[in-house]
């Protein structure tokens, strides 16, 4: 038999015990009450998306594939760009003795329209390079319509010359750039600055075996390289490995998915 006061000690502590609990149970919930209004008066603060690598990543890969839904327009402006290069020189060579409108014509809708709507594309798909050269050049073949249809009585030498040399100076920069992209590239582009240069000079001192020989040789041999690079372009893409070699003068900067998450884990 235990004792009447250890009965009233057991009671006693059970009612501290039970009183303990309801000041830590009461002591919570004020706790949380405090902690709660305080939490409210702190504005939450959220992570930035754009800073996670990951996130940076995906949404380039995504935007890759919205823009490939586009296609590759570079076989299209390589060959607008070829076509009119290659008409224009045999006219320039006297291959075809008597200059046609028909041909000119098509010197127009391709070389001017359908470089136009190639740069364009490319210029949609985020490619500088050769957004740029078609849209120049599509620019430039418009410009050259124009003034020899509607403006031939007023193209004396010296007009000519300042003509030519302004686009030898616009078609420059081009050349610097292609030192990044490939050998066809680069040598397309340093013809065709080469063909202006010669252009004008033959304007300016009128020598016709700089105007049209040399001149038309230049535009053939332009047209014919990028005629090259229209066809594996389009064959080498289309067949999913190289067909035609395209000899890069460096290596793609594009992002290294695989490489970059590695570094980022």
């Amino acid at each position: 038999m235990k004792s009447s006061y250890e009965l009233k000690g057991i009671k006693r502590s059970g009612k501290e015990d039970s009183i303990n609990e309801k000041n830590e149970i009461s002591g919570i919930k004020k706790g949380t009450k405090k902690e709660e209004k305080y939490m409210t008066n702190i504005e939450p603060k959220f992570e930035d998306p754009s800073d996670n690598l990951l996130y940076k990543i995906n949404n380039y890969a995504l935007l890759v594939n919205k823009l490939d839904y586009y296609g590759n327009a570079i076989p299209l402006g390589a060959f607008c760009y070829a076509i009119s290069f290659i008409l224009y020189g045999f006219l320039e060579c006297k291959v075809h003795k008597k200059e046609d409108r028909f041909l000119y014509l098509i010197i127009l809708l391709f070389g001017g329209f359908g470089q136009l709507i190639a740069g364009l594309l490319e210029y949609i798909k985020g490619r500088t390079f050769t957004s740029n050269l078609y849209l120049i050049f599509g620019i430039y073949f418009i410009c050259f319509y124009y003034v020899k249809h509607y403006k031939k009585e007023i193209f004396t030498p010296d007009c000519g010359g300042i003509f030519y040399a302004t686009w030898a100076i616009i078609v420059f920069p081009i050349f610097i750039g292609s030192s990044r992209t490939n050998v066809w590239y680069l040598i397309q582009t340093f013809v065709s600055c080469g063909f202006f240069v010669v252009r004008c000079i033959g304007e300016w001192i009128d020598v016709t075996a700089l105007k049209e020989v040399v001149s038309g040789v230049l535009e053939l041999i332009t047209g014919f390289i990028s005629l090259y690079i229209c066809f594996y372009q389009l064959i080498n893409e289309t067949f999913r490995f190289q067909v035609f070699p395209a000899f890069p003068l460096q290596q793609d900067n594009e992002i290294d998915i695989n490489k970059e998450i590695n570094h980022s884990n």
